[in-house]
């Protein structure tokens, strides 16, 4: 795609949200909207994994039939039950206030945003008519007015109907200070927000907002019945949050018995017709990676999503299972905390990084799977350019320079100290998956080479999504960034923290950036948009916030015997749940 065209310059307006949503597609394939990201090389069907090569989009993972194979064969047919196997437990069920993305996938399918995006990477309808753009008049020519045109069919799990007036009370929530959303960027930019009737509901911005259909794409929406008379500040602790009862998505909430399961059955008023195809979901939480490969063997679990890359040898010999592998716009890294006056120092930043063989690493451990990152930006995106990127090449002399630049000597372990402080980090990890600890050891080792030492801190997920990274309570903490495909997520992630960005964790702030940042955030011009984003690879790699790793490879084992899923090439991997069935 050429981003530079007249066709494509709102394509970039509207680029791709890396959603997490609820599979609620329509019986029939939906029309390719008007609005379509700016995207990677077409899916191709996955190779066999080699050495060398990293993962590539599978389109589905059913082969394509023989040409004397009946038609009626690969038709979906209705009930049976799909176990899916999550490494990691949720904590409540709505995007802006939950950090997990497991707690979103699971929300997605209970509940619905008003647009939505598919496996091509297009946006599509949800509880929206359409996508709104500038040629169906959903977009004003100025960028400034955006408005949706609602379904009248849908209701919410206990017969509510569901209105316009849900959506503003979303909104409102999002905005409000006493709501402890993980960020407001973008929706900051809303001045107005009108209710002609009840199926329309339109939004009046002050300055351009270039990802704002990534935004709505990722929000499901909150009952305003149920939720409209709870206080702002109270309204995180309810019950609600834990049930999604009632939602608007293609399941209902049955059970959830922490530390073992989460259940939900097909939503029999569910506006798309004949969907869910399933009658039910078992979505077992098995936090041991081994567990859950052996109960994917064994056929007590269907379907696991981001197994690592250690684990594709064992799954590929299941004769039971057919492995999609996909690539990820989401990058593997170290989060670094700059408030800690030692990682404050760009040296000592720019030290780590250089400081440790990425190709090495993504050789050896990563089995040649996974390719080094260096940024936010993927190298897929419309927005990428290489010779802006600083990579950095393993180089311990130069580390070790930097180091001594910024008064850092060796004390007699070997390990830098300065001011009587050791240059000694914790280093936060979720337990339960072997290859996460390699990875890391592999560092620890280079690390110290150069006189940082570095101690790994295996913990569970509440203590590092819930406590330890949004309230700055850690030195190090290694996990994947949850992103958008369009590069304005970047803003979330750098913006100085005093604009409330949703995930800088790291406390990083560089007024410049920011400036380049909202820049390519508020034009529709995608020329403008790309020389901006250049000048943002080059300040985020010459004064690097994070430690970038390695860009995620996703790999999806699945029982055979379950049809219809569609790899997520964006984010969350239950968004066509809807689509799914049980076949022979």
């Amino acid at each position: 795609m050429n981003p530079f065209t007249k066709s494509t310059m709102w394509l970039v307006f509207c680029a791709l949200v890396v959603v997490l949503v609820a599979g609620c597609a329509s019986p029939t394939p939906a029309p390719a909207p008007a609005t379509q990201a700016p995207k990677p090389a077409e899916p191709t069907k996955a190779p066999a994994v080699e050495p060398t090569k990293a993962p590539v989009v599978q389109p589905t993972t059913a082969p394509a039939p023989p040409p004397t194979q009946a038609p009626a064969a690969a038709q979906p047919k209705k009930g049976g039950t799909v176990t899916v196997g999550l490494h990691q437990e949720p904590d409540r069920f709505w995007g802006p206030i939950t950090g997990l993305t497991v707690a979103q996938e699971v929300g997605d399918i209970l509940n619905e945003p008003l647009i939505r995006i598919d496996e091509k990477l297009n946006y599509i309808p949800a509880l929206a008519e359409q996508v709104p753009t500038m040629q169906n008049g959903g977009i004003s020519a100025d960028g400034l007015t955006v408005t949706f045109k609602l379904r009248k069919d849908v209701k919410w799990h206990d017969g509510t109907p569901f209105t316009s007036k849900d959506v503003k009370f979303t909104y409102d929530m999002i905005v409000h200070p006493d709501v402890p959303v993980r960020g407001r960027v973008g929706w900051d930019q809303i001045t107005k927000v009108e209710l002609p009737d009840d199926y329309t509901i339109v939004f009046r911005f002050k300055t351009i907002d270039a990802p704002f259909l990534d935004r709505v794409a990722i929000v499901t929406i909150l009952p305003e019945a149920v939720l409209g008379k709870v206080t702002p500040k109270e309204l995180a602790n309810h019950e609600w949050f834990k049930t999604n009862k009632p939602g608007l998505g293609p399941f209902k909430f049955v059970e959830w018995k922490p530390g073992n399961y989460i259940a939900v059955e097909r939503n029999p008023n569910y506006y798309v017709k004949d969907q869910p195809y399933l009658d039910k979901i078992v979505i077992k939480i098995i936090t041991d990676a081994n567990t859950l490969t052996n109960q994917l063997d064994t056929g007590e679990v269907d379907i696991r999503f981001r197994m690592l890359s250690d684990q594709v040898p064992a799954v590929q010999k299941m004769p039971n299972l057919k492995l999609v592998s996909t690539t990820s716009t989401t990058p593997w890294l170290i989060w670094l905390n700059n408030q800690d006056p030692r990682l404050a120092d760009k040296n000592v930043r720019l030290a780590l990084n250089y400081g440790f063989d990425r190709k090495a690493l993504t050789g050896t451990v990563l089995r040649g799977l996974l390719t080094p990152a260096y940024d936010l930006i993927p190298p897929t995106s419309w927005a990428y350019d290489d010779a802006s990127v600083l990579k950095y090449d393993f180089n311990p002399t130069k580390a070790k320079q930097l180091l001594d630049e910024a008064g850092w000597k060796p004390g007699s372990d070997g390990i830098r100290e300065k001011d009587g402080k050791k240059l000694s980090f914790d280093l936060l990890n979720i337990a339960g998956e072997m290859e996460r600890v390699q990875i890391l050891s592999f560092i620890q080792q280079q690390w110290k080479d150069i006189g940082v030492n570095m101690n790994l801190k295996n913990v569970d997920v509440a203590t590092m999504w819930g406590n330890a990274l949004p309230k700055g309570t850690y030195d190090m903490a290694y996990s994947y960034s949850g992103r958008y495909a369009d590069p304005a997520d970047i803003t979330q992630h750098f913006l100085c923290p005093e604009k409330k960005p949703t995930t800088n964790w790291g406390r990083f702030c560089n007024p410049k950036l920011d400036d380049v940042l909202l820049g390519a955030q508020a034009t529709m011009d995608p020329a403008k948009r790309k020389e901006l984003y250049k000048q943002a690879l080059k300040i985020t790699t010459e004064d690097p916030a994070y430690v970038f790793i390695a860009w995620r490879g996703d790999h999806s084992p699945i029982n055979k015997r379950l049809q219809g899923y569609k790899p997520a090439t964006g984010y969350l991997e239950m968004w066509n749940a809807a689509e799914w069935w049980i076949g022979n």
